[in-house]
């Protein structure tokens, strides 16, 4: 692939996105592929298509892209809404219990949220009792949705320069709060094209005993369990504890805690303060930095020749399924299933349709495959193979749909039918 490929919403990064090291080893190609957010309806122009490339910089250890779609494309308007799901909401509430128990955070500590987007994670701080709450979320729809929700939202991108604004008391008035208890950046953290202006920003927004809560697909289980998907323009950084260890000790900031969760198929939960604190270490944050091991660019040029394979035999399933006479279709359009379709080249050839519950999707179309995206009906399910996308919440799905008569699909991380092996 070109090196130098460019546009005017786009272009190839040079250097490691954390230390600058300019000796990247190219890791996986996944092709030409839309930015995973960018449904359509079939009407617009076809969506632009970018490089997908995954590279790793054995100096500090990051799993990265060597190409930025600009965050003002991806960011500024988009379909993607957190409440949708009830297992990421009862994630959020589970989480926010714990962290207000953790840090004995009262009603007047200063909680922000980055790239909170409808404001599901701080509902429920504030179902804790929780009062100064803000979101800063860059996407006009989805911040007029967080303040529908009754979370007081500023609509900006996070940065050092929102910062120094926000410390402002001429520009920003919002009570004696200036510093941050908690700090949260849920799923939007390995989003960032500003990375160091973010982290510059957060150090000086965080309060001298405030903690950063930032939850991120864990790069360990993408590798271990071949979930390529998650690999996509919106995610540029693909975080170890080590390498993010190793970004945050640039800002004088240190682990405190640290654990795996489930959610979205395998996620890190790490908690970072200053390095002046007086805050000891967790052991359960001691374990998973011995537990995770080397991922390193041995184990990432496996992971590419198990994402090779991986792709046949999902191709290879839906075709034969197709021989067969039977109707296939999709269940979620999740930013993943961009990816996931685009590579195993599903199109509108092979799924009939994808069936979805948020409605800022429905009448639009996949982007680049061109499958259009209608209202989850059960009677529509009815007598059909349904390919799950969003197969993370495979769960909650197959509950709520027990008594429908048709078959799921679960891609990832093996292929399976109505979760048993096939």
């Amino acid at each position: 692939m070109e090196n130098n490929l460019s546009s005017e919403k786009g272009s190839t990064h040079v250097g490691c996105r954390i230390c600058g090291n300019l000796d990247l080893n190219s890791v996986l190609d996944l092709g030409l592929q839309p930015w995973c957010n960018d449904f359509r309806y079939p009407s617009d122009p076809p969506a632009e298509k970018y490089p997908l490339q995954l590279v790793y910089c054995s100096k500090c250890g990051l799993a990265q892209l060597n190409y930025t779609v600009k965050k003002e494309v991806m960011f500024s308007d988009h379909t993607y809404v957190s409440g949708t799901t009830e297992t990421l909401a009862q994630h959020f509430y589970n989480l926010a219990a714990e962290n207000k128990q953790q840090f004995n955070l009262q009603p007047d500590d200063l909680i922000v949220d980055i790239g909170g987007n409808d404001g599901t994670q701080l509902l429920q701080y504030a179902k804790m009792g929780c009062q100064n709450l803000i979101n800063v979320e860059s996407a006009q729809n989805i911040a007029k949705i967080s303040l529908e929700n009754g979370i007081d939202t500023i609509c900006r991108f996070f940065n050092e320069d929102f910062v120094h604004d926000w410390l402002d008391p001429e520009l920003f008035w919002y009570g004696n709060s200036r510093k941050a208890k908690l700090i949260n950046a849920s799923g939007v953290f390995f989003h960032l094209e500003e990375l160091h202006s973010v982290c510059r920003g957060i150090k000086q927004l965080l309060d001298d005993e405030g903690v950063f809560v930032v939850q991120f697909m864990y790069l360990k289980d993408i590798v271990d369990n071949c979930h390529f998907d998650a690999i996509y323009h919106e995610h540029l950084c693909y975080y170890t504890l080590n390498s993010l260890m190793n970004l945050m000790a640039m800002y004088d900031m240190v682990l405190l805690d640290a654990y795996e969760h489930q959610i979205h198929g395998g996620s890190m939960m790490a908690k970072f303060v200053h390095s002046s604190s007086a805050k000891v270490r967790t052991l359960r944050a001691q374990r998973a930095i011995e537990q995770e091991g080397t991922v390193g660019i041995i184990e990432l040029e496996q992971f590419a020749e198990n994402v090779k394979s991986k792709k046949d035999s999902i191709r290879k399933y839906l075709l034969d399924l197709k021989k067969q006479g039977k109707k296939i279709c999709g269940l979620g359009s999740p930013a993943k299933g961009t990816t996931l379709l685009t590579y195993c080249g599903i199109d509108n050839s092979i799924l009939d349709e994808i069936y979805e519950i948020n409605p800022l999707k429905f009448g639009r179309i996949t982007p680049g495959t061109n499958i259009p995206i209608v209202e989850e009906r059960k009677d529509k399910l009815e007598g059909r193979y349904i390919f799950v996308l969003a197969w993370n919440f495979a769960d909650e799905i197959l509950e709520k749909h027990k008594y429908t008569k048709c078959k799921f699909i679960i891609p990832l991380p093996e292929i399976r039918i109505d979760g048993k092996n096939l």
